[in-house]
């Protein structure tokens, strides 16, 4: 199985909510409000749940995906 494939399928559909939160705009607090952590240990949540190996993996696979996709649509608009 591979790596991204084996981060996925550890993730529970809780915490997997949060790493794509997190990858809008990088609060870890307003994600771990929106995957559905209390308000009131959301401050304390977020920062947990980044140390997560599995959600550290996911979010660092999202970011190589990100990243390369730039680098095409720069090569794009280059060309153009």
């Amino acid at each position: 199985m591979s790596k991204s494939r084996d981060a996925k399928t550890k993730l529970t559909p809780k915490k997997r909510l949060f790493a794509h939160e997190y990858l809008i705009d990088r609060n870890a607090t307003r994600a771990a409000i929106a995957a559905g952590y209390s308000e009131k240990t959301a401050y304390s949540q977020g920062p947990r749940l980044l140390k997560d190996v599995v959600i550290a993996r996911f979010i660092e696979e999202a970011d190589k995906k990100i990243e390369e996709k730039a680098i095409i649509d720069a090569a794009w608009v280059r060309k153009q």
